[in-house]
């Protein structure tokens, strides 16, 4: 049976046209260009809502659901290896009914209602963007099943307006990349869990392949990072770093994407492999034809001014992407698991 807690009312971060959120998208490469001014910190993350005011639909049309990649086994589709991935953050942290969990970024749900309807767990989905979180408050009524008690939070996961301690577990899948201070938001993540509270992070990494005086390495970082509004990716180890230095003991780490069919790559998804009536908009003659039809009916007045741009964005985000897997430099499945400590250890040398 479901169950969800009043829905409220959401009204857009921003209002204006697809057009003027779109320019406020194109904003961030100048923003993240000066990472060591306060302007990050302060503007990343509505200009990171304005991205998904102009691709969500995109998404939606391409991905369904669940806006995440996931390892994938010989045969196995980008959906069933997106659902098995999450039943395995659900299994990794031991949810179940009864348990209070927080999915950091949640996107439009989907992840939140597979996990719900496996577990029983109560989750908050978290969640900047309005838009979003009125698709997810939907994909919840219409999903039937769930046994937990579950509801969204319109909130920058830097600053939740929440009480300490008030979850048992949180779970993230490519959502902590989009933020302009990984350690703010990782220690919110800390404070907003009880204690032995758990984790399991997905994240976007650059691999120890990655080189950064390799200029080919660099332009392709700088077209996906762009692209896909994440800004200054860290590499695995940095990840595992932020993670350690907002108090978590790391439990085990693994890139994912390692445990791919090597005809089945993460990425696979986007490079036209996939053929079916589903995958057509991600794949790279799909993205071609989606693009160049929004930039005609842009013209013709018949589709809104800038979705053709956003179209264009788009293709070479997946481009960008293709080109990162094959030369094995961005993973997006890195995986982290840890656990707030059961006390605050006191240094005897502090005293």
């Amino acid at each position: 049976m479901l169950r969800c807690v009043p829905e409220p009312a959401v009204k857009a971060n921003s209002g204006g046209s697809l057009r003027e959120a779109l320019d406020d998208f194109l904003e961030l490469r100048e923003v993240a260009a000066d990472p060591a001014g306060d302007r990050a910190e302060r503007e990343q993350p509505h200009m990171v809502s304005r991205f998904y005011d102009v691709v969500t639909r995109f998404f939606e049309y391409g991905w369904g659901k669940s806006f995440h990649f996931a390892p994938r086994r010989s045969g196995e589709g980008l959906h069933a290896a997106q659902r098995r991935q999450e039943a395995g953050v659900a299994g990794l942290l031991g949810l179940g009914p009864g348990l209070r969990v927080v999915d950091v970024g949640c996107g439009v749900g989907g992840p939140l209602v597979n996990i719900a309807q496996l577990s029983g767990a109560d989750i908050t989905g978290l969640n900047f963007n309005a838009y979003q979180i009125e698709r997810g408050w939907r994909a919840l009524r219409r999903a039937g099943g769930v046994r937990g008690a579950c509801d969204f939070l319109l909130a920058d996961y830097m600053d939740v307006p929440l009480a300490d301690g008030r979850f048992d577990a949180a779970y993230s899948f490519e959502a902590i990349c989009h933020a302009p201070d990984r350690h703010r938001c990782l220690s919110e993540i800390w404070r907003l869990l009880k204690p032995g509270g758990r984790i399991a992070l997905t994240e976007w990494c650059l691999t120890d392949r990655f080189d950064a005086r390799d200029p080919i390495h660099g332009d392709i970082r700088a077209r996906v990072e762009f692209a896909n509004a994440t800004p200054q990716l860290p590499t695995t180890s940095g990840f595992i770093a932020a993670v350690q230095a907002a108090g978590f003991e790391v439990l085990s780490s693994r890139d994912q994407a390692l445990d791919s069919d090597p005809d089945f790559p993460w990425y696979r998804a986007l490079q036209g492999r996939d053929l079916s009536l589903a995958s057509l908009a991600r794949v790279p003659a799909g993205r071609r034809f989606t693009a160049t039809a929004t930039a005609l009916l842009e013209r013709l007045r018949i589709a809104p001014a800038g979705i053709g741009e956003s179209a264009r964005i788009l293709n070479e985000a997946a481009d960008a992407l293709v080109q990162a897997g094959e030369e094995g430099i961005l993973t997006p499945c890195f995986l982290v698991h840890a656990r707030k400590p059961d006390a605050v250890r006191i240094d005897p040398s502090d005293s």
